[in-house]
């Protein structure tokens, strides 16, 4: 009995009405039998419309159940609980997993980047309700998974997500907030939630990211990467270089990223 509802619980309200009615009309009974005690039996058929010796209760009660019968039907009694759409995009969430080549330094073991990979699979694992998308930025972003309540078809596609899958580098954050919105909208999301895993962003895209309108969604942060920093590998087994043939080195700022997530009204971690 525990999972008994009613889906249109809102059907009961028309029983008022019909409970006036029907005082109404037992109201109505009683004062012609009030009549009936002061006047001659002889005149009473020609005074009371609709008396013809004792009046039946019994169409009253079938009209009566009847009624109560049909609100109850279309009120929607059922004994399973059924998720509804709206609670699903209550707790829509779209993750942004920056796939850029700084993403590679092993700073952090194995890379940020497979670090950032395994959080990813932890969130997903825990998630059971709601909808979830995904989106892979770069230079430019790219919708890898649309909102769904699939995270296991996510989660198959973790393993494949690498830097050298992106057609040009850089980072620009900003164009992964405009998908993820994007992305709230075609899924008729008023109010839902941008989960960003990077390690770090420059000033412009941070004030970007600023002067856009998330539109009701908030922006939280997950920082991949050391204050520190490491060299960034390059895809010939060395190190990828400045303009003046120095080794750069990728440090995470995570003021910076704490910024972040407070402009977009999120936390940061």
């Amino acid at each position: 009995m525990s999972d008994f509802h009613f889906l249109r619980p809102e059907w009961f309200l028309v029983l008022l009405p019909l409970l006036w009615l029907i005082w109404m009309f037992h109201h109505k009974q009683l004062m012609n039998k009030d009549w009936a005690s002061i006047i001659d039996p002889n005149l009473l058929p020609h005074l009371l419309t609709g008396e013809k010796g004792q009046s039946s209760k019994l169409p009253l009660i079938l009209l009566t159940t009847m009624a109560v019968l049909l609100t109850t039907a279309l009120a929607g009694p059922v004994w399973k609980k059924i998720p509804l759409p709206v609670f699903e995009q209550q707790s829509a969430l779209v993750i942004l997993l920056d796939l850029s080549s700084s993403m590679d330094a092993t700073d952090i073991k194995p890379s940020r980047l497979a670090r950032a990979r395994l959080k990813l699979q932890d969130l997903l694992k825990m998630r059971k309700e709601g909808q979830t998308a995904l989106i892979a930025y770069a230079a430019s972003a790219y919708a890898v998974s649309p909102l769904t309540d699939d995270t296991d078809t996510i989660q198959s596609m973790i393993a494949s997500l690498a830097t050298d899958i992106m057609p040009t580098q850089g980072s620009r954050p900003e164009h992964a907030v405009i998908k993820a919105i994007e992305l709230f909208k075609n899924a008729a999301v008023q109010s839902g939630d941008m989960l960003m895993m990077t390690d770090g962003l420059n000033e412009a895209s941070l004030q970007a990211i600023q002067s856009m309108p998330l539109k009701g969604h908030r922006l939280s942060v997950i920082s991949v990467g050391s204050s520190e920093g490491a060299p960034i590998p390059d895809r010939d087994g060395g190190f990828i270089k400045d303009s003046q043939g120095s080794i750069v080195v990728a440090k995470t700022d995570h003021g910076v990223l704490e910024q972040l997530a407070a402009i977009g009204g999120g936390i940061h971690s």
